[in-house]
């Protein structure tokens, strides 16, 4: 029997690696990836082979991959439909140039409509939030969507799932949508009783650890968060289901956070994304008539898009973002594009800070331009993550040094997502303002142009910073060598936190 010396088996191993080396680098250099995330790519085919080959094909290919049948079945693209219902020649006059031109950007690179909402109720505070959608859901009458990237089997999440049960032995159409991640600990029996009722529940991108092509990334998650019922009221932020949102454990951790709620044809954008979603993770087709009495006006309706805008209250785009998008980063440039608009004010919350080199570029030109920028953040020790917290904190020198200032909030962990640009541009959704939420991430996020609601976003800003420290700079500059250390190898993690 023929065998290969130690030579020869070095041969073959030396040759496989060169091949192997020869395919994988050239593949991930086509991808056009960040360049450090090329690079790091590289060193790991280089060093790790067999390790960062494994975790290429699990994390690291590029696209979200359609197969045909899928193909086949997406007849509608409801966001993408809804485009020709606003376009930049048909905006309402006297819009100012900034104003003109976010929307103009969310337009080309999201397809995301400009809509009106009837009203806007902001929902600072898990229990208002739990209670408005409470009444919503008693309310529904023809169907009810959730989309949540956690729903925790605790007292909130049992408490929800039951009247949602009831509205389905009651007739609405309910479905449910929920991250296969981010309820990876969540057991099937805590929706049976839904589903027992008629309801119907849905895991995207559950984990399923195998290597052939499909529909999206193990690290591409859905972290959205959407509730819509009739297709006539909607909410939006980022809560997800679970004790810490609501406050109704009085023994456990409760979160600061903001939701909003509105109706009017804004509505129809939000679940739109709703219905994409539902499509990739589930195959399904839906209509967005379906459920209801009278066709649904604003959507498609028959294959043809309707264009009637009807509703007269605040101005809003329903902006998506996510891997599935022809730009993936939809919502990195629209932050960093208000922001180096801005003329007065940048003022933002966020739980988790870890900015790219663009985004703390424009921050710090925006404070040199005189902008007042604020950052308010949880302080270490209240947020959920010591890494994250210890990796934000290695971004604070150039920040300050540039004339920023940043806010820690003391009391509990702020779960809150939203900016203030100027006097008249808001924006509130799921995204942070890290790596994996503005390039990796499925998010949502409504953009306001309306003085009020950005008077109202204003308000909870202000009482937010009254229970925050502001870091100064001379403190920095007193901290301990290892302390440093511990931020900026934290700060080493920035790409995959």
């Amino acid at each position: 029997m023929w065998t290969l010396g130690n030579d020869g088996q070095l041969w073959l191993y030396e040759a496989i690696f060169i091949v192997f080396l020869l395919t994988a680098i050239p593949t991930v250099i086509l991808e056009r990836r960040r360049p450090a995330a090329t690079i790091a790519w590289i060193f790991a085919f280089a060093f790790m082979p067999v390790i960062g080959f494994f975790a290429y094909l699990m994390l690291g290919r590029r696209r979200v991959r359609r197969s045909r049948r899928t193909r086949e079945r997406q007849r509608l693209r409801h966001t993408e439909a809804t485009r020709e219902m606003a376009n930049i020649d048909a905006l309402p006059p006297g819009l100012d140039p900034i104003t003109r031109g976010l929307i103009n950007l969310a337009l080309n690179t999201a397809s995301a409509p400009l809509r009106r909402a009837e009203s806007v109720e902001l929902l600072p505070g898990g229990r208002q939030a739990f209670a408005a959608m409470t009444r919503a859901i008693a309310s529904a009458k023809h169907r009810i969507h959730a989309e949540f990237y956690i729903w925790r089997d605790d007292g909130t999440g049992r408490d929800l799932a039951t009247k949602l049960a009831k509205r389905a032995r009651e007739g609405c159409a309910v479905r449910v949508l929920i991250d296969g991640l981010g309820t990876f600990g969540t057991p099937r029996s805590l929706f049976q009783e839904l589903i027992d009722a008629g309801g119907t529940v849905a895991r995207f991108g559950p984990l399923r650890f195998r290597f052939r092509r499909s529909n999206t990334r193990i690290d591409f998650r859905n972290h959205r968060k959407i509730l819509c019922v009739d297709g006539k009221i909607a909410f939006t932020g980022g809560l997800n289901i679970g004790d810490e949102y609501s406050g109704a454990d009085p023994d456990g951790p409760s979160w600061n956070d903001l939701w909003a709620r509105f109706d009017g044809d804004a509505t129809l954008s939000l679940e739109a994304i709703f219905f994409e979603d539902w499509q990739l993770a589930t195959g399904t087709t839906l209509d967005p008539s379906c459920d209801l009495p009278h066709p649904q006006t604003g959507l498609v309706c028959g294959g043809r898009p309707i264009t009637p805008i009807t509703s007269s209250g605040p101005m809003l785009q329903i902006i998506p973002s996510g891997p599935n998008l022809p730009v993936a980063s939809v919502l990195a440039a629209q932050f960093s594009a208000a922001i180096g608009m801005s003329q007065t004010r940048v003022w933002l919350t966020t739980p988790y800070f870890i900015p790219s080199s663009a985004l703390l570029l424009v921050l710090g030109t925006a404070a040199m331009r005189g902008i007042d920028v604020r950052i308010l953040v949880p302080v270490l020790g209240q947020n959920d993550s010591r890494v994250v917290g210890y990796a934000a904190r290695s971004y604070y020198d150039d920040l300050l040094r540039a004339g920023c200032r940043i806010f820690e909030y003391q009391p509990r962990m702020i779960h809150s997502k939203y900016m203030l640009v100027d006097q008249k541009i808001a924006t509130l959704g799921s995204a942070n303002l890290d790596e994996r939420s503005l390039h990796l991430m499925y998010e949502v996020t409504a953009m306001f142009y309306d003085e009020k609601i950005t008077d109202e976003l204003a308000s909870v800003f202000h009482r937010d910073l009254d229970d925050a420290v502001e870091v100064m700079l001379g403190d920095r500059l007193q901290l301990p060598s290892w302390q440093r250390l511990l931020e900026n190898s934290a700060r080493l993690l920035a790409p995959l936190l």
